[in-house]
């Protein structure tokens, strides 16, 4: 379901309803009709300090790591974990810094790490963002337009204060991918491209519901999530030349409870009335 444009922008929203499943495709499964589509997908990583910055395990990154492992052939591995701790490293008191030299047998191309603004309500890893740029050949299910993997950490409960303190790091999450590949656009793509690379601008993004399950100590509403993350993304895209023009919200379904009653639902459903 195509939605109105972002408030202040040209760039359009879009609900994707499941086709097979209870949840979106996180890639494409053939050529969208745009020829010229660009997308990262955004993956809902973790901070868990055995598994930090990993691609792997459950959930959203467990099917991240499927659907990747299998195509770019590092099955018991975790490349994007090692490139992620890299970054982390080397960015130190900046805000952003770039792999553009990947090992020979890297799944990727170029990787870039935007941390949150340091004003954010986001503490310790909570708002980080990668883009992970794959190389041509490794994209997934061999379509051109899944060009990149956004992996972000997700803002976890039990840091903060209050739920309000933890929603306005959810907001700040969102608004920090789209910093993430503003920068990566305006700064690496074209004639800027590093080290003879022919990097091209994410034009794209399918965006998942991030902070629910376990980071949800507060039980915050599914709307309150999809709210805080629209406000994100609204605010980063504003009046700003991002080169977006999409933001399509993976619409997945999840079982609530109302009335003693077992109901599905959907995640991203109430942003219609924001639009």
């Amino acid at each position: 379901m195509t939605l109105n444009k972002f408030p202040g922008t040209q760039v359009k929203a879009e609900l994707l309803e499941p086709e097979h499943a209870r949840v979106c495709e996180i890639f494409y499964e053939s050529q969208p009709a745009e020829t010229n589509t660009m997308m990262g997908s955004v993956n809902a990583g973790t901070s868990y300090s055995g598994s930090l910055f990993e691609v792997g395990q459950e959930g959203m990154i467990g099917a991240f790591y499927g659907i990747l492992s299998a195509q770019q052939g590092f099955v018991g591995r975790h490349p994007y974990q090692k490139i992620h701790k890299y970054l982390h490293r080397i960015v130190g008191e900046n805000e952003s810094a770039v792999l553009d030299t990947p090992e020979p047998d890297s799944p990727v191309q170029f990787s870039l790490i935007q941390k949150p603004a340091s004003d954010s309500a986001c503490i310790d890893y909570d708002g980080i963002v990668y883009v992970d740029v794959f190389k041509d050949h490794l994209r997934p299910y061999e379509v051109a337009a899944n060009y990149a993997m956004i992996y972000l950490v997700p803002p976890m409960g039990d840091l903060y204060s209050t739920p309000n303190d933890f929603l306005n790091a959810v907001e700040a999450t969102a608004e920090n991918i789209i910093r993430a590949v503003m920068n990566y656009n305006q700064n690496y793509t074209g004639a800027n491209s590093p080290n003879g690379l022919e990097l091209k601008a994410i034009n794209t993004i399918r965006v998942c519901l991030f902070s629910g399950g376990y980071f949800n100590t507060f039980h915050v509403s599914h709307n309150q999530l999809a709210t805080y993350i629209f406000h994100g993304l609204a605010s980063g895209l504003h009046s700003k030349d991002t080169s977006i023009r999409l933001i399509e919200f993976e619409n997945n379904y999840y079982e609530a409870t109302e009335n003693e009653m077992k109901v599905d639902k959907q995640d991203f459903s109430s942003i219609v009335e924001l639009l």
